[in-house]
């Protein structure tokens, strides 16, 4: 019997992670694939749509020719003279490299190459965009602004200049014109921006000559105002007669001071009664002094003359009336000498306050003068500055006007657009194979996305992971059977697949404690028709095959298909022992296949949930349980009625029948739920009626299409045999 393998012990490394996680993963992602695979002629039609329409669109283009211009910007202007341009034209970094860049790019330069066509090229140019309809043909800038691309070469100043028209010579004139008009456009971009820089400098150097022109007559007006013809010989004349007055105001200070000194000796003298002759300055005098010495030679002749004579004598009175006059006159003398003191200390000082006074006026004037000259020097140095950037503005004006006129280039043709030979557009091949790339994008997700939409139990996955239940086997699909032939495929063996699958089932059964031990089995279902009563009458005759005294219940008392499953009449059933009160032998069908005993519901019944809610029923149960190894029931649908709910209590173990791509994900969630809030063993899902074209794929480890050459070797080898025995063995 094929049992599937237990998985491989986990290995203890934490670091890696588990193989049962790997395998789950890889397990999950290849039944997406699956599904996806399942749809494959929504695929294949999504995939032949975009491919036509992919060629459709390609051979239906109008075929391009492109002509390429290379171009070089030169990363320094041509320089004819060493003088520095208005425009800027270097190209320093990339900056500069993109300004280039977005210059080509710019709808002016579009403008500017379609104003270089002639009337002929025009028409040339727009020729193949002229509509059909008669709608206004487009404007030749925008057929040349929409099909003109910038190619700048990586690690070069290299651009390419590309152009794409139905017209492979217009697409080389083009080409070239845009860039010849390049070169041209930034040559009278400087021609241009020089001559308005000379204009301007015209302009601001009249303003400056004006204003030059100011600063000279009020330098001029300065120099007459103040009559300054010669600033610096003024200045010097000025500085001399400063120091000269300067010196006679200190000569004629100390003449007053010893002037003074004098007559206030002599003043002071003559209030206390001195002799003045005792004076130095007096007695030096040499009238003063001669009378001095005369008066000290009468006075000792006096002496002499008054010792030999008498008073009365004529000598002695002449000598002392000489004596006398001589005091008088020396009297007069030291008079005439204080007087001399007092009229020198008067002239000195009438002299110093004049010197003085000349001194102050020479001072204010060198004062003046000063002022003058620091107003003259900020007027004369405002007229120099003024002057040289006067100078400084007509060179620059001159030779702004001279480079202005020398035609310089900044960029130089490398490689001349010439027609091409074959068309870029439409790229046949790259456009089928993106067609077939994006179809087979579309194509898978769409596939995709209709398996995510579809939310239908199909998968392992869906069973174990989403729903929660271990899946116990998959009964695959039967085609062109009659319904009581597909009830017991088990017995007759029709298809050995089939028969193998409901083994293996039977198999899985006996893997666990739980369901080998349960003699009592609920089969349902979450709608009708999804072959809960093929799975019950199956996997009782695979009990039965094993030698296990085994009897099917058709607990379905609303809509039974038991008795049509083995061709049966109606019977008693378990309506005639619930409600007739009919014994258990009465009702049972014996022997109905090896080891397999059956009894039907015995009719419809009004009240069915009181039926099997009745005492009856739970001994119909027990006396079952006693007689049989196995009692297979059949239940309605969990999703149409509560029927089986009332059995559930009583059982040993639920299994839970699933039509493949029926029922959806929620529904069955929600049915099991129900069944596990009971305290009662849900042994697992069998999903029945498998796609035989993907189950295979889907349940590798429940079957294979290549197992199905072995069972039929297998049974050939038996010597025809049936299905059962051969499985057995």
């Amino acid at each position: 019997m094929n049992t599937p393998p237990s998985p491989p012990a986990t290995p203890d490394f934490p670091n890696e992670p588990a193989h049962g996680e790997e395998t789950n993963m890889g397990h999950a992602l290849r039944n997406y694939w699956l599904m996806v695979r399942e749809r494959k002629w929504y695929a294949l039609a999504i995939f032949l749509i975009v491919v036509v329409a992919a060629a459709a669109y390609t051979f239906s283009r109008t075929r391009m020719y492109q002509s390429v211009a290379m171009v070089q910007v030169l990363r320094r202007g041509q320089q004819v003279l060493r003088v520095e341009d208005v425009v800027e034209s270097n190209i320093t970094g990339d900056v500069d490299f993109n300004t280039q860049i977005k210059v080509l790019e710019s709808l002016t330069l579009a403008q500017n190459v379609a104003g270089r066509l002639t009337s002929e090229e025009v028409q040339q140019l727009i020729a193949p965009y002229k509509s059909r309809s008669g709608a206004n043909p487009p404007v030749p800038v925008d057929i040349i602004y929409r099909n003109r691309q910038i190619v700048p070469q990586r690690l070069t100043l290299m651009i390419a200049i590309q152009f794409r028209h139905p017209d492979r010579k217009m697409a080389a004139r083009i080409a070239n014109l845009y860039a010849e008009e390049y070169i041209a456009y930034n040559t009278r971009l400087r021609v241009d921006e020089s001559m308005k820089a000379v204009d301007e400098l015209k302009d601001r150097a009249d303003q400056q000559r004006r204003r030059v022109d100011e600063i000279a007559n009020s330098l001029q007006n300065f120099r007459q105002t103040n009559n300054l013809i010669s600033l610096e010989e003024n200045k010097d004349i000025v500085t001399e007669k400063l120091k000269a007055l300067n010196t006679m105001a200190t000569d004629t200070h100390a003449s007053l001071t010893t002037a003074e000194i004098r007559w206030k000796q002599v003043e002071d003298w003559k209030k206390a009664g001195k002799d003045l002759t005792e004076l130095p300055f007096i007695a030096t005098q040499p009238q003063v002094s001669q009378l001095t010495q005369l008066i000290t030679t009468q006075k000792t002749t006096v002496a002499q003359l008054s010792e030999r004579y008498k008073a009365k004598h004529p000598s002695l009175i002449e000598a002392v009336s000489t004596l006398e006059k001589t005091k008088r006159e020396l009297a007069a003398a030291v008079d005439a000498a204080a007087a001399t003191a007092r009229a020198e200390y008067e002239n000195a000082l009438t002299a110093d306050e004049a010197a003085r006074k000349a001194l102050a006026d020479q001072e204010t004037k060198s004062l003046d003068l000063d002022r003058y000259s620091v107003e003259y020097d900020n007027l004369t140095r405002e007229f120099r500055v003024n002057n040289q950037l006067l100078e400084s503005m007509m060179a620059r004006m001159r030779e702004t006007a001279v480079s202005g006129t020398i035609e310089t280039q900044n960029a130089r043709i490398v490689d001349p657009a010439i027609e091409p030979s074959t068309p870029v557009s439409p790229n046949i091949l790259a456009n089928l194979v993106m067609g077939g790339m994006m179809g087979i994008i579309l194509a898978v997700g769409s596939a995709y996305m209709l398996a995510v939409i579809d939310d239908r139990v199909k998968t392992a996955f869906d069973i174990e992971t989403l729903v929660g239940l271990p899946l116990l086997g998959v009964i695959p699909r039967i085609h062109r059977m009659d319904q009581p032939d597909k009830a017991q495929i088990v017995s007759n063996g029709a298809d050995r697949v089939i028969v193998e699958a409901f083994m293996s089932l039977h198999s899985t059964l006996r893997l666990k404690d739980e369901s080998r031990s349960a003699k009592l089995l609920m089969v349902t279902s979450t709608l009708p028709g999804e072959g809960k009563s093929f799975v019950a009458t199956n996997l009782a005759l695979a009990f039965a095959s094993q030698g296990q005294r085994t009897v099917v219940v058709d607990c379905d008392l609303r809509k039974p298909n038991v008795q049509n499953s083995f061709r049966l009449d109606a019977g008693k059933g378990v309506i005639g022992y619930c409600a007739d009160a009919l014994r258990l032998d009465e009702i049972v069908v014996r022997s109905v296949h090896p080891n397999l005993d059956v009894i039907t519901t015995g009719g419809r019944a009004k009240m069915p949930a009181q039926l099997l809610n009745g005492r009856e029923f739970e001994m119909l149960v027990t006396e079952l349980s006693k007689r049989y190894d196995r009692v297979v029931i059949d239940t309605p649908p969990l999703g149409v009625v509560s029927d089986a709910l009332n059995i559930l209590p009583l059982m040993d173990g639920v299994i839970f029948t699933i039509r493949y791509n029926r029922v959806r994900r929620k529904a069955v969630q929600r049915n099991v739920q129900r069944l596990l809030l009971a305290n009662v063993e849900v042994l697992g899902a069998v999903l029945n009626d498998t796609n035989m074209d993907f189950a295979g794929d889907y349940y590798g480890e429940y079957y294979e299409k290549s197992y199905k050459e072995y069972y039929d070797v297998a049974v050939e080898g038996e010597g025809g045999g049936s299905a059962v025995v051969a499985s057995a063995r």
